[in-house]
């Protein structure tokens, strides 16, 4: 009986969670905004503007945006905001509603945390990756001045790396929208050098020049163990990614960090007592752990019995 009593609880807890849950991530549209058009200029400067806001509040949880026909992230996790079904499926309006009030589940509102001007530049930037979107037009009449753009398809992206200069050359190659030969330019790159726990940015949105080509110092970056520098180029117009990895090693070697002076002269000079600190310590710390692992397998046991 008691057994009966406690599924039929667990199964009445299990329902409202679901339940619940689902009507916390519920989207909530303003009438008045449901239909409003971006409300500043759809230009460089603030799509620019738009990119460090999420940089600095989107990207841990949204990742990189790039130009994709559908949403290619795993279900559950923040979509990929560059996706043609996203674009297709908001107005600027719905993206500023969501963007302020979040949906109650994985999504913040940001109403008190941007302001409008950042929240609509943000909608420039997500807009910046459909090359279908008409902006609206200014208060004049006019048409709104258009992000500049290259106008084509990207086919090639080469990197190099000269050793007399120590720098870094991308060069992109491209088509027209007559499939004619162009060379893209104002196109923005970025380089990175590949690091244990990310990417080491050596240069962010350089545009290419008239020949298709941005140069980048690499620096006095260190290596990997086997004295590897990795190099990574990557573009993102907005209508195609693309990376490239290149991997130097101009007779450089790894210096390992822990070698040379520190504040005990050298490693090997460490004080012993530092030493008994540490690891007595690290192993204080896994006795804990086993000793609570220990108590929860024996009141197991007891509710088993």
């Amino acid at each position: 009986m008691k057994k009966n009593i406690l599924n039929i609880l667990s199964l009445i807890s299990i329902s409202l969670l679901i339940i619940g849950n689902v009507q916390a991530q519920q989207w909530t549209i303003d009438p008045e905004l449901k239909d409003a058009q971006l409300k500043v200029a759809f230009n460089e400067a603030n799509i620019d503007a738009g990119k460090a806001t999420y940089e600095k509040n989107c990207k841990a949880c949204h990742l990189e945006i790039s130009a994709a026909e559908k949403n290619d992230r795993a279900p559950g996790a923040a979509p990929n905001l560059g996706n043609k079904e996203f674009q297709k499926a908001n107005t600027d309006g719905e993206i500023f509603c969501k963007l302020s009030h979040g949906n109650g589940a994985g999504m913040p509102p940001y109403e008190k945390m941007l302001s409008e001007d950042e929240r609509w530049k943000l909608i420039a930037y997500f807009r910046s990756f459909c090359n279908t979107y008409e902006a609206p037009a200014a208060d004049n009449g006019t048409p709104a001045e258009a992000a500049e753009k290259f106008e084509g398809e990207i086919t090639a992206l080469n990197l190099s790396y000269d050793k007399e200069t120590n720098a870094v050359t991308v060069k992109l190659e491209g088509k027209n929208q007559n499939g004619n030969n162009s060379t893209p330019k104002n196109v923005k790159v970025s380089v990175y050098v590949k690091r244990y726990f990310g990417q080491l940015p050596l240069c962010a949105d350089k545009k290419t020049d008239d020949k298709g080509e941005i140069t980048t110092e690499l620096g006095d970056v260190p290596t990997d163990t086997a004295g590897f520098v990795t190099i990574i180029a990557s573009v993102n117009d907005g209508k195609t990614t693309a990376e490239v990895r290149v991997q130097v090693n101009e007779g450089w070697t790894w210096v390992n960090p822990l070698d040379g002076t520190h504040l005990w002269a050298t490693r090997d000079k460490t004080p012993l007592w530092l030493m008994f600190m540490y690891f007595g310590g690290t192993l204080a710390v896994l006795g804990v752990i086993g000793w609570a692992v220990l108590q929860l397998f024996r009141i197991w046991n007891l509710r088993e019995r």
